[in-house]
């Protein structure tokens, strides 16, 4: 019983030391394909993405601005010259940081990993809604995730509320209640950050617009005033918004 304790302590205190949530610069990296983004944390480089399209999971960080990471250590080999974090949240800071300009030269052997899409507008059309998995059935909660202190409902959060949208339509929903949060992020180094009062109320109603613009009816808007605490691993799911589609 002892052992076990230990060993489980111990796998804890493993899984603890792999995850990093910190506040940096980011830093761009050219390459003779497309530029990575790094940042560091106690000498340490972290791969961030690349840049493709606007479609894709990874939105680049702004230079002049710091950017909040949170993410877990992933084993296997650098990229970019940077430790891989997954899963990986990434948020940029609002405040201007002059000091954020560290653009690094091409160097060979670093090289970006292959670009699903290219840099630069959608690579296709963002017009149609995606259908609602036809295995959906009954009651059903969908997640729009935001980052740190935002209210912007990116490309990812905009399919989710049209998946939400659309399954509350064909359906005929009695009722969609749309619920929103605002969260506490905790850094590696102990300091924690607390997201703006207000930020909960206000992602509530945007997307009670989203989806009354959709044509759903029967939408409430509540949310949760206090920030949900921090753990310093999952913390970027908690600043979410969620919408329940009641048949």
């Amino acid at each position: 019983m002892r052992i076990a304790c230990l060993l489980s302590l111990l796998a804890t205190a493993i899984a603890v030391a792999q995850e990093r949530s910190f506040i940096a610069c980011p830093i761009v990296r050219d390459t003779k394909t497309v530029p990575c983004f790094l940042a560091e944390y106690e000498g340490e480089l972290y791969y961030l993405g690349i840049q493709q399209d606007i479609t894709a999971a990874f939105h680049p960080p702004q230079l002049k601005h710091q950017v909040l990471v949170e993410g877990r250590m992933s084993e296997g080999p650098r990229i970019c010259g940077g430790i891989l974090l997954a899963p990986l949240s990434i948020s940029v800071l609002k405040e201007v940081n002059l000091a954020c300009n560290t653009l690094l030269p091409a160097e060979p052997g670093i090289d970006a990993p292959p670009a699903a899409r290219g840099a630069g507008p959608a690579s296709y059309s963002l017009a149609e809604p995606p259908p609602a998995p036809e295995s959906l059935t009954g009651r059903q909660e969908f997640t729009i995730l935001y980052a740190f202190n935002d209210d912007f409902v990116d490309f990812a959060a905009i399919r989710a509320v049209r998946r939400a949208a659309g399954y509350a339509v064909k359906n005929g929903a009695s009722a969609v209640k749309v619920t929103g949060y605002r969260a506490t992020t905790l850094l590696s180094n102990g300091e924690r950050l607390v997201e703006k009062a207000g930020l909960a109320e206000k992602r509530a109603e945007e997307v009670v617009t989203l989806l009354q613009g959709s044509g759903v009816t029967g939408v409430s808007a509540d949310w949760k005033e206090n920030a949900e605490p921090g753990d310093g691993k999952t913390d970027f799911s908690r600043r979410r918004v969620t919408i329940t589609v009641i048949p």
